[in-house]
């Protein structure tokens, strides 16, 4: 794997619907990304989508709560899990631009 220049943390709970659009933006990083989604005890098909996509794509990993926390909870063991120079947070139903980590921690 390249060097990881950031990571992109994404809490999610039940966010099935909105969740794979968020996950391709962040793939989509004109820089070396991994990104950690902490599923926050979902109760619908949000733990395995990513799955899913981290089978297709080793730069996704997840993280799972057993017990629902709130996003703070589940953001700080994606953070504990992070490997990236940077961090990123991104909500489950957003998106970012391919150049956005880019431009933020250009040097």
């Amino acid at each position: 794997m390249t060097d990881i220049k950031a990571t992109v943390i994404i809490a999610a709970w039940n966010a099935e619907a909105e969740l794979s659009r968020s996950l391709r933006s962040a793939l989509a990083q004109a820089i070396p990304v991994e990104v950690i989604v902490a599923d926050d005890a979902s109760t619908d098909g949000t733990a395995s989508l990513v799955e899913t996509m981290a089978q297709a794509d080793p730069r996704v990993v997840l993280v799972r709560q057993a017990v629902n926390g709130g996003p703070g909870a589940a953001r700080n063991v994606a953070i504990e899990a992070a490997r990236g120079d940077w961090i990123a947070v991104l909500d489950a139903d957003d998106t970012m631009r391919p150049d956005r980590l880019a431009k933020m921690i250009a040097e």
